[in-house]
């Protein structure tokens, strides 16, 4: 019998552990492999407040990326850390780090390495947080491949 293949999606938020915990309840360590999938985006950073009227003010831009890179990077392994912690019944987890938008990174990489099923929480956004979409709508948009959400017990 060959495994299954699950995509466990998480950002290291509250929905994204409790998805993790209720994944323990349906996973067999014989029959399961998971990979644990971040998706690191590096905030917007104002161009012009870093750039123009100041002597090396290229230098501040690129320093002022690289400093939300590497904070997005330390966010995104944490988010790991914790996440692949709560997978208390399941067999070693795989971990990666993916960039870009967050549902085309989790689509894409979920197409490219023959996963099964993608699982990922739902923080429940309100009616103006639906409207401009949410990253678990859209995956389950773009997603050819079975999405299981998982809401947050209220």
């Amino acid at each position: 019998m060959k495994a299954l293949t699950l995509l466990l999606a998480t950002d290291g938020s509250p929905s994204s552990l409790h998805a993790a915990e209720w994944l323990n309840q349906f996973v067999s360590p014989e029959h399961t492999q998971i990979t644990l999938a971040t998706v690191v985006t590096v905030p917007a950073i104002d161009h012009f407040a870093t750039t123009g009227l100041y002597p090396n003010s290229g230098e501040l831009y690129q320093e002022a990326l690289e400093e939300a890179y590497q904070e997005a990077q330390k966010k995104a392994q944490t988010a790991l850390t914790e996440t692949a912690a709560k997978l208390t019944a399941c067999p070693p987890v795989t971990t990666v780090t993916l960039s870009g938008n967050p549902a085309d990174a989790i689509v894409d990489y979920a197409q490219s390495h023959h996963v099964d099923v993608i699982v990922m929480g739902r923080r429940g956004h309100s009616a103006l947080g639906n409207l401009f979409g949410s990253v678990s709508f859209g995956v389950l948009q773009r997603s050819k491949i079975p999405v299981t959400i998982v809401e947050m017990d209220h």
